[in-house]
């Protein structure tokens, strides 16, 4: 924006631009995780009261003994759950298998062939109270999962054909990536990458944006317990602008796919029912519907 404010060549045909699930601020999405879980019936009525009350809605930075002895409860509750996508099992390290099996020389596809539960991983504890809950966004250094957990594996992901997929060399080379022996083997969430984060909220620059009128669209999968829907539409609506489009659903396919509500300036916030963080990952039909009539034009 200030490179296109001053003139500077070649000048961005900026129109607008899109977040999903995305962290903003401090306050909005480190206090983001307590109404969402109570809103989705992770934790019950009297816990949610113990923490609104010892906490006094200072969720991401406790200043007392009592906030973080209830918050401790909370994160306790939701242990076994899929940050990424309440709604998905928890993948860990796979299982050891008998694999007596084996002595017939199937592929282990045929071995699989007609299961509908797959065995999960047993999961150990990943997280405590750290970061992503609550304080997604303090200036410093972001340490990725492997180095926030002492361990190779990402919280509930199961990305065993994906690191197969993108190390295999004919797929690298189709997607014009360097070969392994040059960039090193593809990871999820690799510890190979230092970042330190010292932007702050994000607010004032979506306020910037859309105070010039650029069109923005804010969406969330509402499902999403990583950045939760909760943070995304409070900051969106403590912008203040007028609302041009009253709260309502959005259909995919004949079918409620979520809900939006418009604002002045070019603003939209929306939800992707059912979805979690990655929205195209989890609702490829949904995301591709609403990307096609945002950028069109178009109402979604």
């Amino acid at each position: 924006m200030t490179g296109i404010d001053a003139g500077v060549k070649p000048v961005i045909n900026f129109k607008g631009y899109m977040v999903g699930n995305g962290v903003t601020d401090p306050d909005f999405d480190g206090n983001a995780l307590i109404p969402f879980a109570h809103g989705m019936g992770l934790i019950s009525d009297d816990l949610h009261e113990e923490v609104v009350k010892a906490c006094q809605g200072n969720y991401y930075n406790p200043a007392t003994e009592a906030c973080e002895t209830s918050l401790a409860k909370v994160d306790t509750v939701l242990d076994g759950l899929n940050v990424y996508d309440i709604l998905e099992p928890c993948y860990h390290s796979p299982e050891i298998r008998d694999r007596t099996a084996d002595k017939l020389r199937l592929p282990s596809s045929f071995r699989e062939l007609g299961e509908t539960q797959r065995p999960l991983g047993v999961r150990k504890r990943m997280f405590g109270r750290a970061w992503p809950f609550r304080a997604p966004v303090k200036d410093g250094y972001v340490p990725s999962w492997p180095q926030l957990l002492n361990s190779n594996n990402v919280p509930c992901t199961d990305d065993e054909v994906a690191t197969l997929w993108l190390n295999d060399e004919a797929v690298r080379k189709a997607i014009h990536a360097d070969p392994i022996s040059m960039a090193g083997s593809w990871d999820l969430c690799t510890d190979r990458l230092s970042f330190y984060h010292d932007a702050g909220s994000m607010i004032k620059f979506h306020r910037n944006l859309t105070s010039k009128g650029y069109r923005a669209l804010i969406l969330s999968g509402d499902h999403d317990m990583c950045v939760p829907f909760t943070g995304s539409q409070a900051w969106t609506r403590s912008l203040g602008y007028q609302i041009i489009d009253e709260w309502r659903p959005w259909e995919s396919n004949g079918q409620v796919a979520g809900f939006t509500q418009g604002y002045a300036n070019n603003l939209t916030f929306l939800t992707v029912k059912g979805s979690g963080h990655t929205v195209p990952e989890y609702k490829p039909r949904e995301a591709f519907d609403l990307y096609s009539r945002w950028l069109a034009g178009k109402p979604i």
